[in-house]
């Protein structure tokens, strides 16, 4: 029984490394498909993506996962002729690998769930079959018999090796013969040093080891380098003694670096100065080993236990303020001493988990390339991504829900924003259009932007489908700004036709929802024939945040203090009405007014006296002033999900407990605003 859990705790541990592994592999097939786009083969990232195709097949075949091993091998076939030049780098390649590398997603995120095995594979791995066999005829006499090597070393290569020695041939770069001579005791070292540096000014083909005097002290190895640079620049690039670089085809004689550094000019050395690449340290065992991986449940665990940690330190406090008021002085006064050291030891707890939980949006970014990539093609538009603030850092649950809106603002911005090459050509616009995919930090928030240069959103196609939906009395009665916001109602599209990307009716609706459960806030811009652009503004973190307690007509809520720009004494007589609206004027601004019990329908009438306090509050750049009873101070709360019997409840993002047997309310105030501005309240 024993064995049995260890096999299933060590399967789950494949399914996660693998989902990491693809992922990566992902990020690669990006990079892939930008090469093919320029023409510039990089054999470094079809490296990569076959040996993690390669790790992928060994570990689910070991663990049973047959589906998985066998789509990974027919990759991994369909790689290794890529790499070996038998078929070219060019769109339907990497149309292939793109949706390959989607079924094989699929296949690890549903491995072990009751819908496993039924992806059909059969006919991706037909159209691999249908690349591989694509192979590219031998094209006469090889190039290489006039490098003059040895057949010693000619038959020591291997496939690959020899396609990318003829491929350096063919870019007409200088093929070079290194000979190196290093110690037994550290010839791994100095090798992979050596290795680096040579990767930097070229492409390392091969490396063999070679025949040589003193083997009881040290060993010898030739390497095989092609580079654009010249047979000086190359020994300066290394400059040690006992390497000796020899230009193959008989261009140059072999040259030390001390006879380069003999025959060179300052020039050639000013030129060294700025060429030659910094030595990195050589990794330890004991370097490699200062991260590890964790489950993000366990993080939540601990992010749950500080919490209630925070409650208990709430009530310790309220216990102090109590026992001050009876009397006990002296035992009041050390507990309050003991809470001050616990809060400032919780602080830098919570602080310490909530940065490891933090990951750049650049992840998100990342995985958004290959939505655009499919769609763009799909749709036969030409588009081109821009990433700007990627290392901006975001809560990863934050991350995680947000994908899915951010695919459909991305699914949207292709399909309805960007036009057709031949559209965009006659409207004076380059052919290939542009998203801009932007973040950045706003006080306790993150701002998301995506933006595109397309034909923007015809408001009047907006108003003219919500009245024929009867969602509008008349399109005279709505404005622009308003009809921008009615592309987020249930059921609204503006395509015509039904496809699987639009014109089902879901899509903003869900982005605003998604956004809301996260109490965040998105909007729209749109200028016609500039393009469109869609704001979302979220929250950095939603474990454990720090609010302010109000009453509101004999009731208490939590505002997120992230959200409370001030708080100010309102006179009655300041009061005044717009269109049956209660708004006051703060400063140079007009600021309307919400009442909460009239808001959530619990009391109608109210009467707050001559003066009464008003909260202002925020949410990207829109503004309403909360009227309330009283302030009650700011306390650190944990947000609990009220369940989905709730989940309908507007301007309602959660509920926390105040650590004296008291549950109370926490207020969206995303929400609200959004509410207040549609509903009139």
């Amino acid at each position: 029984m024993a064995a049995d859990t260890s096999i299933d705790k060590a399967a789950k541990d494949f399914l996660a490394e693998a989902e990491e592994i693809i992922d990566q592999l992902s990020l690669d097939l990006v990079s892939l498909s930008d090469c093919a786009d320029s023409g510039d083969f990089n054999p470094d990232v079809v490296n990569s993506i076959f040996r993690g195709a390669h790790s992928l097949k060994g570990l689910a075949g070991m663990f049973g996962f047959t589906d998985i091993a066998d789509l990974s091998h027919n990759m991994e076939n369909l790689l290794d002729s890529l790499r070996l030049g038998k078929i070219p780098l060019n769109q339907n390649t990497i149309s292939v690998l793109f949706d390959s590398m989607e079924i094989l997603g699929s296949l690890v995120r549903g491995a072990g769930s009751a819908d496993s095995g039924k992806t059909d594979i059969s006919q991706t791995i037909s159209r691999i079959n249908a690349c591989v066999a694509l192979v590219q005829k031998d094209e006469g006499a090889s190039p290489l018999t006039r490098l003059g090597l040895s057949e010693r070393v000619l038959s020591s290569l291997t496939e690959y090796e020899e396609h990318r020695l003829l491929e350096n041939v063919k870019k007409n770069k200088n093929i070079f013969s290194i000979q190196a001579s290093f110690s037994l005791s550290t010839f791994d070292q100095d090798l992979g040093e050596l290795t680096e540096i040579l990767k930097g000014a070229g492409e390392v083909i091969s490396t063999l080891p070679s025949a040589g005097g003193g083997l009881d002290s040290s060993i010898n190895f030739e390497i095989l380098f092609g580079s654009e640079k010249g047979t000086a620049e190359i020994s300066l690039l290394i400059d040690r003694d006992n390497i000796t670089v020899n230009q193959l085809g008989g261009k140059q004689p072999a040259v030390t670096a001390a006879k380069a550094k003999a025959e060179v000019v300052e020039e050639a050395e000013a030129e060294k100065e700025s060429s030659v690449l910094p030595q990195e340290a050589s990794l330890t065992a004991k370097s490699m080993s200062r991260t590890v991986r964790v489950d993000i449940s366990k993080l939540d665990e601990l992010m749950n236990i500080v919490g209630e940690l925070v409650l208990s330190h709430s009530t310790i406090s309220q216990i102090a303020d109590r026992m001050r008021l009876e009397g006990y002085s002296a035992p009041a006064i050390n507990l309050t001493k003991a809470a001050k050291g616990l809060e400032r030891k919780l602080t830098e707890l919570q602080k310490g988990v909530m940065e490891i939980r933090m990951i750049p949006v650049g992840q998100l970014f990342e995985k958004m390339a290959r939505i655009v990539r499919k769609i763009s093609r799909e749709q036969g538009k030409k588009v081109e991504l821009r990433l700007f603030g990627a290392d901006t850092e975001l809560d990863k649950l934050i991350i995680e829900d947000i994908s899915d809106p951010m695919m459909h603002i991305i699914r949207n911005a292709i399909d309805h924003g960007i036009e057709t090459p031949g559209e965009r050509v006659r409207a004076g616009k380059d052919e290939k259009g542009i998203i801009k995919l932007s973040s950045y930090q706003k006080g306790n928030h993150v701002v998301i932007e995506v933006e595109d240069d397309g034909g923007g959103i015809d408001v009047d196609k907006v108003r003219r489908k919500a009245f024929d939906k009867g969602l509008i009395p008349s399109m005279e009665s709505v404005h622009d700004r308003e009809a921008l916001d009615l592309i987020f109602l249930p059921g609204f599209s503006t395509s015509d036709e039904v496809s699987e990307i639009s014109g089902r009716g879901v899509g903003m609706d869900v982005v605003r929802t998604n956004i809301a459960a996260l109490s965040g806030m998105v909007d729209v811009e749109s200028v016609p024939g500039k393009g469109s652009s869609i704001i979302i503004t979220l929250p950095i973190t939603l474990a454990i945040i720090k609010a302010l307690i109000i009453s509101s007509v004999g009731r208490i809520y939590a505002l997120p203090i992230t959200s409370v720009l001030e708080t100010i004494m309102v006179e009655r007589k300041d009061v005044r009405t717009v269109e049956k609206k209660e708004v006051i004027q703060l400063r140079e601004t007009t600021l309307p007014l919400l009442r909460l019990g009239r808001f959530f329908e619990t009391q109608s009438q109210i009467d707050q006296g001559e003066n009464f306090y008003v909260v202002v509050v925020g949410a990207a750049e829109k503004r309403l002033g909360i009227v309330v009873d009283d302030l009650m101070g700011q306390q650190d709360i944990v947000i609990k999900s009220i369940g989905e019997t709730f989940k309908n409840f507007k301007g309602i993002s959660g509920a926390a407990d105040l650590g004296d047997q008291r549950t109370i309310l926490v207020l969206d105030v995303g929400g609200i605003i959004n509410e207040a501005v549609r509903s009139g309240a």
